[in-house]
C-alpha cells in the first residue's frame, strides 16, 4: 500500500466465508486511520445481516467518507450538490463518474497534497445483485487503468464467487489487479485461532467464575484446545460461534457446554485438504438448532424466513406481526439461538431487526444438504408465510376480498385447499 511503485492499485482480497477477511480489513483500517501521516481515505463494509448491501448507497458513502477526510473534496462535493443535489438519485456509473472519476481523475483534485489514498471495499459479494458486484469492479477496474496517476488504489474483499472471478478476469481487467487469497486452515490462521481461543476462554473463566472449580486448574485442556483449533480449519466464524455457544449466560455452564461442542465436532473429519471446510461450522450450527425445543422449532424456523429470504423492509416486531407471534412466543422461539443471532430487545425490537453474527449462518439455512432438517425454505413454512400474509390482506381490504377468497378457496382456518391461476 506504501510502495509508490507498486505494479496494480487493485488488490483483490478473496477466501471463504468466515476466514477473516473483514479482520484483516478492520485491522488495516484501524491501524492506518491511526498514523499521523495516514492514507486511508475511505472505508465500506458490506453487511447482508446489517442490511448494508445496497449498491446505490456504495459510492455515496465513498464520497462522503472522502469529504469528511479531504477540504478540497469537501468544497468540491458541495458544490456539485449545492448545484444538482438529485446526483445522489442517479445510476451507479453516473455516481462513479461525477465523485470519482470527474475530481480524482480529470481534474487531479488531491495530486499535488496526497501520493496514495487507500479506499477499502469489504465483502463485495455481499452487496445486494450479482450485476451490481460485477459493475463495481467493472467501474473501478476501467478507472485505475484510464487514470494510471490517480492517487486512488483499492482494496477490495470478498469471497471468490465464480461471478466475481469471472469479471476479474475479463479482458483489460486482468491487467488491472493483484489478488491474495487468505487461505483455509494456513499455519498462520491456526495460529490465529489458538490465540483467540485461549484468550477467550480466559474471558469466559473469569465470567463463570463459580461454575468452574478452583481445582480445575486448566480448562480447557491442552488437546481440547489443539482439537477445536484443528476442527476450525482456520476459519475464525467457527471458534467465535463455539465461544457465544460455550459461554451462553443462560446456561452458565460452561464446562457441560464445551462437552457438547467436543462430542459434535470430533467425528467430523481432521483438515486434510479436501474435505469440506464448513463441516465442522454446520455440525455445530446443526447442535444449536438441535437444542431448540421441538414444539416452537417449526415457529423457529418460520419467524427466520423473512431474515433468510432477504424479504424487504420488516423490523423485528413487524416480522413478529406478520408471522402472527406474539412478543412471547417470538423470543421463546429465538431463546436458544443467541450464540449466532443478534436479537433486539423489546423496547428496540419496533426499530432493529432480528441480525445473524454472521451471513454464513443463513448461508447454511438455505443449503437444504448443509442443514438438513433444518433448511427453512421448506414447502409447509414457505406456505405458513403466503398464507398469513394472504389473510391480513384480506382482513384488511374489502375490495376484491370475494374474488380472491374464491381465487384461493380458502377455508376459514386460512388453510389453502387450491390455487387456481
Amino acid at each position: 500500500m506504501h510502495n509508490l511503485a507498486r505494479k496494480y492499485k487493485i488488490l483483490w482480497l478473496h477466501g471463504p466465508a468466515g476466514v477473516g477477511k473483514s479482520a484483516i480489513l478492520q485491522t488495516i483500517a484501524e491501524t492506518a486511520s491511526g498514523a499521523a501521516t495516514s492514507i486511508l481515505g475511505a472505508t465500506l463494509f458490506f453487511s447482508r445481516p446489517n442490511s448494508r448491501d445496497d449498491p446505490k448507497c456504495v459510492f455515496i458513502t465513498i464520497a462522503y467518507r472522502l469529504a469528511v477526510r479531504y477540504p478540497l473534496y469537501r468544497q468540491y462535493i458541495v458544490g456539485l450538490l449545492t448545484i444538482d443535489p438529485q446526483l445522489v438519485e442517479k445510476s451507479l456509473a453516473e455516481q462513479f463518474k461525477t465523485f470519482i472519476v470527474q475530481p480524482f481523475g480529470v481534474k487531479k483534485l488531491l495530486a499535488e497534497h496526497h501520493d496514495t489514498v487507500l479506499i477499502l471495499l469489504d465483502g463485495l459479494d455481499e452487496c445486494n445483485g450479482e450485476e451490481a458486484q460485477c459493475e463495481i469492479i467493472h467501474l473501478i477496474g476501467r478507472f485505475v487503468l484510464q487514470y494510471p496517476t490517480s492517487p486512488l488504489i483499492w482494496l477490495i474483499a470478498s469471497r471468490p464467487e465464480p461471478h466475481i472471478q469471472d469479471t476479474f478476469s475479463e479482458g483489460e481487467l486482468q491487467r488491472a489487479y493483484g489478488q491474495m487469497r487468505v487461505r483455509v486452515d494456513s499455519d498462520q490462521g491456526r495460529r490465529d485461532v489458538e490465540k483467540y481461543l485461549r484468550d477467550k476462554f480466559t474471558d469466559i473463566r473469569k465470567k463463570h467464575r463459580r461454575s468452574i472449580p478452583s481445582s480445575l486448574q486448566q480448562w480447557p485442556s491442552k488437546s481440547d484446545l489443539s482439537t477445536i483449533a484443528t476442527r476450525s480449519s482456520g476459519l475464525f466464524i467457527f471458534p467465535s460461534t463455539l465461544i457465544r455457544f460455550i459461554g451462553d449466560t443462560a446456561y452458565a455452564d460452561p464446562i457441560s457446554r464445551l462437552k457438547i461442542v467436543l462430542e459434535v465436532i470430533e467425528p467430523t473429519s481432521s483438515s486434510d485438504g479436501g474435505h469440506n471446510p464448513f463441516e465442522t461450522l454446520d455440525a455445530l450450527y446443526t447442535q444449536i438448532l438441535s437444542e431448540v425445543p421441538q414444539d416452537v422449532l417449526l415457529t423457529t424456523l418460520r419467524l427466520l424466513v423473512p431474515y433468510v429470504a432477504k424479504i424487504p423492509g420488516s423490523n423485528f416486531v413487524e416480522s413478529c406481526n406478520w408471522s402472527g407471534l406474539t412478543q412471547g412466543h417470538a423470543y421463546s422461539a429465538l431463546q436458544r439461538l443467541h450464540c449466532v443471532l443478534d436479537v433486539p430487545e423489546p423496547q428496540y425490537a419496533s426499530r432493529q431487526k432480528l441480525r445473524a453474527f454472521h451471513a454464513s449462518f443463513y448461508d447454511y439455512l438455505l443449503s437444504p444438504s448443509r442443514s438438513g432438517v433444518f433448511h427453512v425454505m421448506v414447502p409447509e413454512v414457505i406456505q405458513y408465510h403466503h398464507l398469513r400474509r394472504i389473510r391480513i390482506l384480506l382482513e384488511s381490504h374489502s375490495v376484491g376480498q370475494l374474488l380472491i377468497a374464491q381465487a384461493l378457496e380458502l377455508d376459514t382456518d386460512g388453510t389453502c385447499r387450491n390455487v387456481r391461476y
